[in-house]
């Protein structure tokens, strides 16, 4: 026996799901049974026929009849002695009154809530001590009415259906007497500790709820016009809640209902009249308040997380907000458009005309086509943040809100661009660039959609063409216009509409902002100079990008980046140079400036460290490729594996080839020279730049050249060595040689920069990047990735990708991977494209200067 028992203890809690939900399947089956017998067109009529006084009235009696159960937090706090903000208070209380009146319980869920609320800085026993007075007087004023409602039913009137239900109001009446007592003689810290001002605070509160509960039924019954007894209708309201509260059902749905369904039928009115006082009373004293309370509890809530998260949610929240605010005009000059150009489906499909937030009647074909073409270009401004869009939209939104009004009134189309309006309103804070940079995206997004709306609209037109043939019109009725006339007028104002989207456009544009500015060689040389770089920067010099200088908060410029842009794309070369200490406040100011002006920076070739730093911005990356390193203290010619190199080493020395490093400034008859060299290696082919240098006399002027000399003294290959700014790392960049250099050159002028840099105290030399090596090997690995390992693998036959890792590979002692990193706002697509628009570009003609990429980095073949 002890153990089942112990076992009912251990599954009680299965067993009171199951009787929850049998209780709930019987209610639903007996609220089925009902509906059969209720017209629903009656019931419409008893709605339709309230006047918009009473319903404003019964939303105010619903509001007043929630205020006593405040009284129950301010009793609570007082026992807690705890002296709490009023309108957290108040705003508190009525969250957990109004969903404690929709979840039910018998008050548990209060109690709950209570906890959570006022009791975080409150020792839990005592917490626990101050909410069992709560709760033991909680349903002291139901008691009370329900004594009250026992006499009446027994001695004031002799309704015999009321009767049967005298012992759930003697049931109920008996609770408050015996708490009463219980509070008065038992002497417990849980119960009886109670003082006589709480003990009669908790039950004026208790009746003075129960008054707004039966009150607002009655009132609410009163406006509608019902025909009633007061004094029959409260007794059996009275037993209908004691019934509900006993069965727990949350809210005490269902069986309330049934009750009062049943006996109102029984005392003489109408069942669907019924059915709608029923309704009424759950929207104005339940669902309302409910609502607002929801509303109250958003607010707090959301404050707390801002407190608590650094502000993190509200960003969040506006950032949604603004992507709704932007769907929602998107999809409204969708359907608007939609609606003019096939009236038709919008006439013979409701689900269709139910998607539409501004169906018209009476609204023209012109303006409508106008109105939705209008909400689709301002709605690109305000998806674009920028702040010249504000205003724009706002007027136009009052514009159609004023159309509306005079031409074709509707309440549900007034409250959705009042919706509208608000949202914009609120969002100032996200509309914060300050000119429109119309990007290869925003084109696609938007041309699609315009060149979609367009096309359809002129098939329409032509398909209703006197002389089209109409054989099959059957199919698509909804095709059908109403007049030509009205199809051209349409027309003309998507004219209209394609030079104001023009307009629009470039007043978003303003006066195009150039982020950045052109090389100033003294400020980045001195940066350099004094706190270092690395293989890209002398890159900078190349004079072919812009040049952005971070400065600290000691006015000290002590960061360089350099980019080019084109289209909205800032595509940043290489890693910062600069002081690393300042590189995430850099790359930072650099985003957020970039952003304000409407650019989207791109990270060209950047180190695993900077892909950690723009991880943190939501960037996404992928990897373009590997850097080859030479451990240049540790290289040797020595091994199996370096046969072919010695011979070649021993072969150039035999030969009495020469390697020299000249120092500059050079002379005018060695660039002559190296020019000779640089076009016979260049042949038909254009010099290109960004990422790579090309022959320039200023450029190489700047840095050391490796040079490699055949027997009669002539220079036959040369490497310019460009410096890093930092005594780690070397590289070079040009790397060329002319028609009559022997094969091997390129070994010979390696192997010979490997030693004299050793000597120069270097730790590594930098080899370049081998594009797409060990990319995308993994099945793992990002789509991107995966489709760039394809190229690597089945791409040889146009660029020897595997060629020049394997060449590499027999110097390398240590693989660096290289990304790409790119905004999420960025098709990947786009990206890739602008890339390569920008790293294949030949250097303008009237420069004289031509570039190719570096030969060492990028197309070297053996």
């Amino acid at each position: 026996m002890k153990k089942m028992l112990q076992w009912i203890k251990d599954h009680f809690s299965y067993f009171k799901t199951i009787f929850i939900f049998s209780v709930i399947i019987i209610v639903f089956r007996e609220l089925l049974s009902i509906s059969k017998t209720i017209s629903f067109q009656q019931l419409s009529d008893i709605f339709q026929d309230l006047a918009l006084w009473k319903i404003g009235l019964m939303f105010l009696i619903g509001l007043i009849a929630v205020v006593p159960m405040i009284g129950y937090d301010v009793i609570l706090n007082k026992i807690l002695k705890q002296q709490l903000d009023k309108t957290f208070l108040i705003e508190s209380s009525w969250v957990i009154n109004t969903i404690n009146n929709v979840a039910g319980f018998g008050g548990l869920v209060s109690i709950g809530l209570r906890s959570e609320f006022y009791g975080k800085e409150k020792d839990g026993k005592a917490v626990v001590r101050a909410l069992s007075k709560i709760l033991i007087f909680l349903m002291s004023g139901l008691s009370i009415y329900s004594l009250m409602a026992f006499f009446l039913v027994m001695f004031v009137h002799t309704n015999q259906y009321l009767q049967q239900y005298w012992i759930w109001l003697i049931g109920g009446g008996l609770y408050f007497p015996v708490v009463l007592i219980v509070s008065l003689f038992r002497k417990d810290e849980y119960i009886g500790d109670i003082d006589r001002q709480t003990r009669f605070g908790l039950i004026l509160t208790s009746f003075l709820e129960w008054t707004g509960v039966i009150g607002s039924f009655l009132l609410i019954g009163m406006l509608m016009g019902v025909t009633m007894h007061p004094l029959q209708v409260v007794p059996l309201f009275i037993a209908a809640s004691v019934i509900g509260i006993v069965s727990m059902i949350p809210g005490e749905l269902g069986s309330f209902d049934i009750m009062m369904i049943i006996g109102l039928s029984a005392l003489g009115i109408n069942r669907e009249v019924v059915v709608a006082w029923i309704l009424l009373y759950r929207l104005f004293y339940y669902i309302v308040p409910f609502i607002i309370g929801v509303i109250f509890f958003i607010k707090n809530l959301s404050y707390r997380l801002n407190t608590r998260y650094s502000g993190i949610p509200r960003e969040l929240s506006t950032e949604i907000a603004h992507k709704f605010v932007v769907f929602l005009m998107y999809f409204s000059g969708i359907m608007i458009v939609l609606s003019a150009t096939i009236p038709e489906a919008f006439s013979q499909f409701n689900w269709l005309k139910q998607l539409n937030p501004l169906s018209f009647h009476i609204i023209t074909q012109f303006p409508a086509i106008l109105l939705g073409f209008l909400l689709l270009i301002t709605g690109r401004g305000i998806a674009a943040r920028v702040k010249r869009a504000y205003l724009p939209t706002i007027g136009l939104i009052l514009v159609t809100f004023l159309y509306t009004f005079l031409k074709d009134f509707s309440w549900g189309v007034l409250i959705f661009l009042s919706l509208l309006l608000i949202i914009i309103i609120f969002s100032k804070r996200e509309l914060f660039r300050e000119q429109l940079v119309y990007s290869w995206e925003m084109i696609t997004i938007d041309g699609i959609i315009f060149l979609t709306l367009t096309i359809l609209y002129l098939v329409i037109g032509v398909y209703n063409l006197p002389t089209f043939p109409h054989h099959n019109r059957h199919f698509i009725s909804f095709f059908f216009f109403p007049s030509e006339k009205i199809w051209f007028s349409g027309f003309i104002g998507i004219l209209l509409v394609t030079l104001f989207s023009y307009l629009f456009i470039r007043y978003l544009e303003g006066k195009r902002y150039q982020l950045g500015t052109p090389l100033d060689e003294k400020r980045a040389f001195t940066l350099l100079t004094t706190y270092g770089g690395n293989t890209d920067s002398q890159l900078i010099f190349l004079k072919d990008k812009e040049m952005y200088i971070y400065t600290n908060s000691e006015n000290q410029e002590t960061v360089l980046l350099q980019f080019k842009t084109f289209n909205n794309k800032c595509i940043v070369m290489g890693d910062p140079s600069g002081k690393k200490e300042d590189f995430p406040e850099a790359i930072e100011q650099f985003i957020t400036e970039a952003d304000r002006w409407g650019y989207l920076p791109v990270f060209y070739e950047s180190s695993e460290e900077v892909v950690m730093y723009l991880h943190e911005f939501g960037y996404d990356f992928i990897k373009m490729g590997e850097e080859a390193h030479v451990d240049l203290a540790n290289f040797t010619l020595s091994g199996k594996k370096m046969k072919s190199e010695r011979a070649v080493m021993n072969r150039f020395k035999k030969e009495n080839y020469q390697f020299e490093v000249l120092q500059p400034p050079f002379s005018n008859e060695l660039m002559s020279e190296l020019k000779q060299v640089s076009d016979e290696w260049l042949g038909s082919r254009k010099e290109k730049g960004f990422s790579l240098g090309f022959f320039s006399e200023t450029y190489l002027q700047r840095g050391q050249i490796a040079v490699a000399k055949n027997q009669e003294g002539r220079i036959v290959a040369f490497a310019n060595i460009i410096p890093t700014y930092t005594t780690e790392e070397g590289t070079i960049d040009l790397m060329r040689y002319s028609k009559e250099a022997p094969s091997g050159v390129m070994d010979y002028l390696f192997i010979s920069l490997f030693n004299y840099m050793n000597e120069e105290g270097f730790t590594y030399f930098n080899l370049g990047m081998a594009p797409l090596s060990n990319v995308g090997t993994s099945k793992k690995s990002f789509i991107q990735e995966r489709i760039a390992y394809l190229v690597y693998e089945f791409g040889s036959r146009f660029y020897s990708f595997r060629g020049l890792r394997d060449y590499k590979e027999k110097y390398a002692a240590e693989w660096v991977s290289r990304y790409t990193l790119y905004s999420r706002d960025s098709f990947i697509a786009y990206v890739m494209i602008a890339l390569l628009i920008i790293d294949n570009a030949p250097i303008e003609k009237q420069k004289k200067i031509h570039g190719v990429r570096r030969i060492l980095r990028n197309r070297y073949q053996r």
